[in-house]
């Protein structure tokens, strides 16, 4: 019976050791499994050579060919009609051109554009400027307006940055 309990022990040490050299077997091959796979997922990226030339074929800035075409008009100051007392409008203009070599032609006209605003803000009176409507139809007639003025080109839109009636 002794001899029986020390061939139990001995059987179950050897267990023992199994378990730990399948542990160590299946934790090899899990690292080489990860080194292969991120040795094979780095051999497919780019070289810094073509990532470079990706980098050249997107635009420098999207927003800088709008800023070439956009034309800011000085602060326009004016009465409008009213009830008994005076009312005023300030308005700031921006003006985007449908090109650059009009947005300099925009701007050699400053004048006639100054003079055509301030007749037709002049016309209007406060009921159609507080309503969404009136101020949609105002940007609408500044911008065929000043259309009629160019030799080439057209305003591609006109935007209102600032404006207050007092």
């Amino acid at each position: 019976m002794a001899e029986e309990t020390d061939s139990e022990n001995e059987g179950g040490g050897s267990g023992g050791g199994t378990s730990l050299i399948l542990v160590l077997v299946i934790m090899i091959l899990a690292l080489v499994a990860g080194a292969g796979g991120t040795f094979f997922f780095l051999s497919q990226a780019p070289t810094p050579a073509e990532a470079v030339v990706e980098i050249e074929e997107e635009p420098a800035d999207p927003g800088a060919e709008f800023q070439e075409r956009l034309l800011s008009l000085e602060p326009f100051v004016v009465n409008i009609a009213g009830e008994a007392y005076p009312r005023f409008l300030k308005l700031k203009i921006e003006l985007e051109a449908d090109s650059p070599a009009t947005k300099q032609e925009l701007d050699a006209r400053r004048p006639q554009i100054r003079d055509a605003t301030i007749l037709l803000l002049a016309s209007k009176r406060l009921p159609e400027l507080n309503e969404f409507e009136g101020r949609s139809l105002l940007k609408d007639d500044l911008k065929i307006r000043i259309t009629s003025l160019l030799a080439s080109g057209e305003v591609a839109s006109v935007m209102f940055t600032e404006f207050v009636v007092q």
